[in-house]
C-alpha cells in the first residue's frame, strides 16, 4: 500500500502581498493542510486567495494579535483599538465591502479548518483566542470566495483560515521574553518532544502576556492573557491523526469608540478616565470597569485515511467551550417592578425606573428628592455573562477518477449558549467599584440553541492545461431562544439556504502564467444574536444574507518576480444591519438595552474592484513585496425607514440611498514591504497607505425639522513599521543552542489616525509602539 500522501507547502515564490522572505529559503517539506499547492500567492485555484509566510510574523511583536498578520494582504483592513491588539471589543476587519465588527459578522474564520463559532463580541471568538503568533504556521485568505469545504456560517465575503504550526521532529525547547511600550511584558515557552515511537511528534506551549492601555497612564486599564496550546501528529502507513488543544483566559479592558468630532479634538484619548473620583457620573467612564473577560477551550482530533490510491477520507470531531463576562459601570441603580408596582429581583418586569440615591434607611429615592438628610449616592456594576458549549464534526471524501477529482462533505454542529445579565450594587462608589457578589437584579436569562448541517459536492476536472471546477453546497440552520425569566416561551427561526452553486476555471498559458475565473454564491445564516432584541414573530420578513462573487484574475510565478491580480464583482443581497444602536441621544451607553438594537434587511450592496500583489526578489538576501487594493462598495437601492421628526411624528425617510458608499470600507490601499536577511541578521521596513473613506451614512433631523445626512469623511493615512533581528547559534556543547534578539517598532512616525470601528463610532489608532524580544532555544 502506498504510504499516506501529504501535500507540501510550496514556497517557490516570494511573498505575494505583504510578505517578503524568499520562498526557496524555507523548508519545502512542511506539510500543508491537504490542499492544492500553496505559495504566498495562495492556492492555484479559480478564486482570488493569498497566504502569509514567516516574514509577516517578523513584522509583529509576539505579544501582538495573530489577526494583524493578514493586514498587508490585498483587500484586507484590520482595525485594533489596542496597540498590541489585546481588545477583542474593538477589533474590526473589512474585506471587499464585508466586515467583522460589533454589529456584523460577514467573514468566516476557521482554525485548521475548524469553525470558530462566530466572531461577534457577545459569545464569539476570533483567532487570537486560539493561537499564539509563534504557533501560527501561515494564514490563508479566500477573498470573496472560499474552499467549498470551508465550515462557516459567516463566509459572505470569504474565509480566513489560520493554520497552526506542526511539531518539530527534533526534541527541543524554546523560551522567549518580550518587553515593550505601555508596560508590556510576555513570557513564552514551548517544548517539542521530537519523534516518539517512530511515528508521533508533539509540542506543548504556554504564554503569559500583560500590557496597559496605550492611552493615559496609571489606572488606565490593562490586558492580561494566559494561553496554552498542545498539538500532536501521528503518521502511520495509511493514515494520519492530529490532535490539538488550545486554552485561552483573557481579561481585556476596552477602548471606547468615538465620534469624528471627538477624534479631531482629542486624537490620543477615547474619553475613558484613569482616576477614580468618587462621582459615579464621571466614574462610569473609568477604564478599568470597561472589561471583557473570556475563557475559550478548543479541542479537535482529525483522522485522515488513505483508503486506496484514489480515495481519501478525513473526519474531524471537535469541542469548543466558552465562558465569560462583559462589564460596565452604570451611574445609577434600577428599580424593576411588576404590574402592581412591587419591586422584583428577576425579570424585565412591567416597569423599570432608575435612581441615583437611597435614603438614610437604604430605600431607593424614586421621586428625585436626593437632597434629603442622610441620602447616599449609589451606582451599579453591570455584568453580562456568556456561556457556550459547541460540538460538531466535519467529514470530507476525495475520489480521483481519471480526469475527475470528486469531493463531497458534511459539516454538523450543535451549539448551546446562555446569556445572562445581572446588576450588582457598588458597595461604596466614593471608594472604588468593588461590588456585592449577589446581584440585586437579574435583567434577563436566555438559552440559545443552534443546529447546523452543511452538505457539499464538487467535481474538479483536468483537461491538459485547463482545470474546471463545479460545485453545490447547502446549509440547514435552526436557531432558537428560550426566555428563562419572563415566561415568553421559546422563539425559533429556520435559516436555510437554497442550493448554492459555484464554478471556476484555471488555464495555464505557460508553465509560469495562468488565468483564472470563478463564480460563487455565498450565504450567511441569521444569527441567534438577533433574537436578543427581537422576537421571532417580529422577524418574519427578515431574510438570510446572500452574496454572489465573480473573480477574473492572472497569476505569474517567476524566478525573481511573481505577481497576482484579480478583478472582482460582488452582489450583496438582503444586508442585515443594526438600525438603532444601543446609545442615548447624547452618545452615552444605554445600559438598560437588552441588545445592541433592532435588525432589518437594508437592501442590496454592490462591491467591485481590483486586488494585486507583487513579489520581487532583488537579490538572494533582499526582497520587495507590494499589494494594491482598489474597491468601490455602495448601496444598490434606496432603503426606507420610519423615524421620528422633531415634532414627535413618525415619517418615512430614506435611511440609505442608492449610490451611497458603504461606511468603513477604504477605497484605496497600498502596502509595500522591504525585507533583508543575511545569515544571522535580518531587517525589514513596511508601510501601508489606507485611503479616505466614509465613516457614516446616516439620516437624521436638524432642530428646525430639515433632513440632514451625516457623511463623516475619514482621512487617509500611512503607517510605517520596522523590525531588526539577530540570531546566533551557540553550538551543542552548552545549555543553550541558539539565541535570537528581535526589535519591532510600529507606527514609526507616531501618526494620529482612525483605524476602524462602525458607523459614527470610530477607533483611535495606537501611537508609536516598541517591543523587544529575547528568545533562547535549548
Amino acid at each position: 500500500m502506498q504510504s499516506f500522501k501529504s501535500n507540501h507547502l510550496s514556497l517557490a515564490i516570494i511573498a505575494a502581498l505583504s510578505t517578503g522572505v524568499y520562498a526557496g529559503e524555507l523548508d519545502q517539506a512542511e506539510q500543508a493542510e491537504n490542499v492544492e499547492v500553496i505559495s504566498v500567492l495562495g492556492k492555484r485555484v479559480s478564486y482570488a486567495n493569498n497566504s502569509t509566510d514567516d516574514s509577516m510574523k517578523l513584522q509583529q511583536a509576539p505579544i501582538g494579535n495573530v489577526m494583524d498578520m493578514i493586514d498587508h494582504l490585498p483587500g484586507i483592513n484590520i482595525g485594533q483599538g489596542d496597540a498590541f491588539g489585546s481588545d477583542d471589543y474593538t477589533t474590526t476587519i473589512s474585506m471587499r465591502g464585508f466586515v467583522i465588527d460589533r454589529a456584523d459578522q460577514q467573514l468566516g474564520i476557521t482554525i485548521d479548518g475548524i469553525p470558530n463559532g462566530g466572531s461577534a463580541y457577545a459569545g464569539g471568538s476570533k483567532a487570537n483566542r486560539f493561537l499564539d503568533i509563534e504557533n501560527t504556521r501561515f494564514v490563508e485568505v479566500g477573498q470573496g470566495s472560499a474552499d467549498i469545504a470551508s465550515a462557516s456560517l459567516d463566509a459572505l465575503g470569504g474565509t480566513i483560515n489560520f493554520v497552526s504550526d506542526n511539531p518539530e521532529l527534533d526534541r527541543g525547547a524554546r523560551f522567549a521574553y518580550t518587553t515593550g511600550s505601555h508596560n508590556a511584558r510576555r513570557y513564552f515557552a514551548r517544548f517539542d518532544t521530537g519523534e516518539l515511537f517512530g511515528h508521533t511528534s508533539a509540542y506543548f506551549s504556554v504564554s503569559d502576556s500583560f500590557n496597559n492601555r496605550w492611552m493615559l497612564t496609571g489606572s488606565n486599564g490593562h490586558a492580561d492573557r494566559l494561553h496554552v496550546e498542545f498539538k500532536s501528529v501521528t503518521e502511520l502507513a495509511d493514515s494520519r491523526f492530529t490532535a490539538r488543544l488550545s486554552y485561552n483566559d483573557a481579561h481585556e479592558d476596552n477602548y471606547q469608540p468615538v465620534s469624528l468630532a471627538h477624534f479631531r479634538q482629542t486624537p490620543r484619548w477615547d474619553g475613558l478616565t484613569n482616576v477614580w473620583t468618587g462621582d459615579p457620573d464621571i466614574d462610569q467612564n473609568f477604564a478599568e470597569a470597561w472589561s471583557t473577560l473570556r475563557e475559550n477551550t478548543l479541542f479537535y482530533v482529525k483522522g485522515e485515511f488513505y483508503l486506496t490510491d484514489a480515495l481519501e477520507l478525513d473526519i474531524t470531531p471537535y469541542l469548543h467551550l466558552q465562558n465569560g463576562r462583559g462589564d460596565w459601570l452604570p451611574p445609577y441603580q434600577v428599580f424593576a417592578a411588576d404590574a402592581d408596582g412591587n419591586r422584583i429581583a428577576r425579570g424585565s418586569g412591567a416597569s423599570r425606573t432608575t435612581y441615583t440615591h437611597v435614603d438614610s434607611a437604604g430605600n431607593p429615592i424614586l421621586d428625585g428628592n436626593n437632597d434629603q438628610p442622610g441620602a447616599k449616592r449609589v451606582s451599579s456594576y453591570r455584568h453580562t455573562h456568556y456561556d457556550k458549549t459547541r460540538y460538531g464534526a466535519t467529514a470530507n471524501l476525495s475520489w480521483e477518477l481519471g480526469t475527475h477529482r470528486l469531493r463531497s462533505g458534511l459539516w454538523l454542529e450543535s451549539q448551546q449558549r446562555n446569556q445572562t445579565r445581572d446588576w450588582h450594587e457598588v458597595i461604596d462608589p466614593q471608594v472604588y467599584h468593588h461590588f456585592d457578589e449577589r446581584p440585586y437584579w437579574v435583567h434577563f436569562d436566555d438559552d440559545y440553541r443552534h443546529k447546523v448541517a452543511k452538505f457539499y459536492l464538487q467535481d474538479h476536472m483536468t483537461f491538459g492545461d485547463l482545470q474546471l471546477t463545479v460545485g453545490l453546497q447547502k446549509y440547514l440552520v435552526d436557531i432558537s431562544r428560550t426566555d428563562n425569566l419572563n415566561g415568553l416561551g421559546k422563539d425559533s427561526i429556520s435559516s436555510n439556504s437554497s442550493w448554492l452553486p459555484s464554478a471556476g476555471l484555471v488555464y495555464g498559458l505557460t508553465d509560469r502564467l495562468e488565468v483564472f475565473a470563478g463564480y460563487s454564491e455565498n450565504f450567511k445564516a441569521i444569527a441567534d444574536s438577533i433574537l436578543e432584541s427581537q422576537q421571532a414573530e417580529d422577524l418574519g420578513d427578515l431574510r438570510p444574507e446572500t452574496a454572489t462573487n465573480m473573480d477574473l484574475g492572472l497569476r505569474y510565478f517567476g524566478d525573481r518576480i511573481s505577481l497576482s491580480t484579480a478583478l472582482y464583482n460582488v452582489r450583496f443581497n438582503d444586508r442585515v444591519v443594526l438600525l438603532r444602536y444601543a446609545t442615548a441621544e447624547d452618545g452615552t451607553p444605554n445600559y438598560l438595552a437588552a441588545g445592541d438594537g433592532n435588525f432589518d434587511n437594508v437592501g442590496g450592496v454592490r462591491a467591485r474592484g481590483l486586488e494585486s500583489s507583487l513579489s520581487w526578489r532583488l537579490s538572494q538576501n533582499l526582497s520587495l513585496t507590494s499589494s494594491l487594493t482598489l474597491n468601490t462598495a455602495e448601496y444598490s437601492e434606496d432603503v426606507l425607514t420610519s423615524k421620528m421628526n422633531p415634532a414627535g411624528e413618525p415619517v418615512l425617510v430614506q435611511d440609505y440611498r442608492k449610490g451611497d458608499k458603504i461606511a468603513g470600507i477604504p477605497e484605496q490601499m497600498l502596502s509595500l514591504a522591504l525585507n533583508y536577511h543575511d545569515g544571522n541578521y535580518r531587517a525589514g521596513f513596511s508601510g501601508k497607505y489606507t485611503g479616505s473613506y466614509y465613516g457614516a451614512a446616516k439620516h437624521s433631523f436638524a432642530s428646525d425639522g430639515s433632513e440632514v445626512w451625516n457623511r463623516d469623511r475619514i482621512s487617509g493615512h500611512t503607517i510605517y513599521n520596522a523590525y531588526l533581528g539577530y540570531e546566533q547559534s551557540l553550538g551543542n556543547n552548552g545549555l543553550f543552542q541558539s539565541v535570537d534578539l528581535a526589535f519591532v517598532l510600529n507606527n514609526l512616525t507616531d501618526k494620529s489616525y482612525i483605524t476602524g470601528g462602525s458607523e459614527g463610532a470610530y477607533l483611535i489608532g495606537a501611537g508609536r509602539t516598541a517591543s523587544f524580544t529575547v528568545s533562547l532555544s535549548f
